[in-house]
């Protein structure tokens, strides 16, 4: 059987047996390739472990960027001037605090609640009753809202619809008193509470007359013997960065504290992402004691001075601060002793130092990841932030100048597997090509041999001399 190869310039390819020869050109062939393959499997066998380094590489660097951004997050002032406001009385005001809060605990009495005016009309025997035509003034918090009244809306109803449509600062509704003749009144509620808010009628040419059944009235409380109206209930220039928000009449005390909170979730956060760096760094330098070897990143320089740098920012004194001040111990990081190098987060030790130095807390973590230029303590000067940034950089860090060294190993193993491949079928090709003249050949012989045969045969039977 005769067909064409995957090989070139070899002409018609012998794959099988020779019908001629009775050659197993197939097992000839696949050990010629077998052979001259063998360099390829060794460049593709080097390739995996800088694969494997590449991957090391990348999985690192995801750790790194991690960790730099949770520490971007201790570093930022901000998260020390959150704050939390409690109220020992909830029934009389709770409170929200801003940024300009000032922690300590402020004492408040309610006098009392703010209120929104009410003018409820005089009673009319039906809603759709005509009122009187011409133009219906309201006027709330010095602003004016005329409403014309015609034979299109003189009805309570009409009126009605028509001042909820005109946007004047008060909400109408008709009640149903009981009365058994003239049931009907049309009540005017102001929109907002407080003296600022009260409903006057400077035009009503209706024949409603309206009386207020609720007075405005201001929310008033006392702070440190300071009496304080307010237009609401939601009281903001009374406690420094804290709103208050009264709900009855009667005293609370409010208590304004940094949020620790969003503080320990921070520094956990911190913990666990440094954490995770230095097992995946293990794992990457570890000896496997099953496959004899190291990990993919086994005695890499780089990878040894990133550990080492991150054990002395844990182990000494954050740039600017001396003492005791200076360490992460102080504020409740500290080293594990089983040896791992990992560290842990003491949440007691540090909402102690928040309760009794919170600027000290802050001055440690900004000093930790943001660093200084004059910085007297043993960590790098310019932070943690800055050192992570110097592996991680896109342009020039550390792991962008590794990885582009794997990648131009990797170009060049690909380049000379590609050579070789090219190689292998050139050679393929010029077997198979003479394993077929081959073939062809001994056929040739065995039709000549034939014909040979059949000539002497045949002069033996007839006798020729």
């Amino acid at each position: 059987m005769s067909i064409s190869s995957s090989f070139p310039n070899q002409g018609l390819v012998v794959l099988g047996t020779g019908p001629s020869s009775g050659i197993n050109y197939t097992t000839i062939l696949n050990a010629y390739q077998q052979s001259l393959s063998e360099p390829i499997t060794l460049m593709q066998n080097q390739e995996t472990p800088l694969n494997n380094q590449l991957s090391a590489w990348q999985t690192i660097s995801s750790d790194i960027s991690n960790l730099s951004s949770a520490a971007q997050v201790l570093g930022e002032p901000s998260l020390f001037q959150t704050y939390t406001a409690s109220s020992n009385n909830t029934a009389v005001a709770t409170a929200s605090t801003s940024s300009s809060a000032i922690a300590g605990t402020y004492p408040v009495t309610v006098t009392y609640l703010a209120q929104a005016n009410v003018q409820a009309s005089n009673g009319v025997a039906s809603v759709s009753s005509s009122v009187g035509n011409g133009t219906f003034g309201i006027t709330v918090n010095g602003t004016t809202t005329n409403i014309t009244v015609d034979s299109s809306n003189d009805t309570l109803q009409g009126l009605e619809q028509a001042i909820n449509n005109a946007g004047a600062g008060v909400t109408a509704s008709i009640i149903n008193n009981g009365n058994s003749t003239d049931p009907y009144q049309l009540v005017l509620e102001s929109n907002n509470t407080g003296t600022n808010y009260s409903i006057t009628f400077p035009s009503n040419p209706t024949g409603l007359t309206f009386s207020s059944t609720q007075s405005a009235q201001n929310a008033a409380l006392n702070y440190e013997g300071i009496n304080i109206q307010s237009q609401s209930d939601t009281v903001s220039n009374v406690i420094p960065g804290v709103t208050l928000n009264l709900s009855s009449t009667g005293s609370a005390n409010i208590t304004v504290a940094l949020d620790n909170s969003a503080i320990d979730a921070a520094a956990s956060s911190f913990v666990t992402l440094y954490n995770q760096l230095i097992g995946d760094i293990s794992t990457q330098q570890s000896y496997n004691q099953t496959t004899k070897s190291l990990g993919p990143l086994g005695g890499n320089a780089s990878l040894s001075q990133l550990v080492n740098t991150l054990y002395g920012y844990i182990g000494s004194e954050a740039p600017t601060l001396s003492g005791d001040a200076g360490l992460p111990s102080t504020y409740g990081i500290t080293s594990n002793s089983d040896g791992s190098g990992k560290i842990s987060l003491n949440t007691s030790t540090l909402n102690s130092m928040l309760s009794s130095n919170p600027q000290q807390v802050q001055q440690f973590f900004s000093a930790l990841v943001n660093g200084s230029s004059s910085a007297d303590g043993v960590s790098e000067s310019a932070g943690l932030t800055y050192f992570l940034n110097s592996y991680t950089n896109p342009a020039n860090g550390v792991i962008k100048y590794n990885e582009a060294s794997i990648n131009t190993q990797l170009a060049s193993m690909n380049n000379q597997i590609s050579l070789q491949q090219a190689i292998v079928q050139q050679q393929m090709g010029m077997y198979t090509k003479e394993f077929s003249s081959l073939e062809s050949y001994i056929g040739q012989m065995q039709t000549t041999n034939s014909t040979l045969t059949n000539s002497i045969k045949q002069m033996v039977n007839t006798g020729a001399p």
